[in-house]
């Protein structure tokens, strides 16, 4: 299993790894990944690289978060 630092360092990620990256049940991610999902059809198209994963910037759109609040939200995480 990732922690949430690697899966902060990939580019792509699958509905399990949004799941833990976010916190948010499994459920949950499934919803983000498929909007996420939708966004990347329509943007990337012919060039998208995997069919099972999306972009992380895609799931921060979809989230609402900005990626460098992301990772600002995983150090404090790892501070407390």
């Amino acid at each position: 299993m990732k922690t949430r630092d690697e899966l902060l360092a990939q580019a792509f990620l699958n509905r399990s790894e949004i799941s833990r990256l976010l916190g948010v049940p499994y459920a949950t991610a499934s919803k983000i990944y498929a909007l996420a999902d939708r966004i990347d059809q329509e943007g990337l198209k012919e060039f998208r690289i995997y069919d099972t994963k999306v972009r992380i910037t895609s799931v921060c759109k979809v989230a609402g978060i900005s990626l460098n609040t992301l990772h600002t939200l995983q150090k404090q995480i790892k501070s407390t």
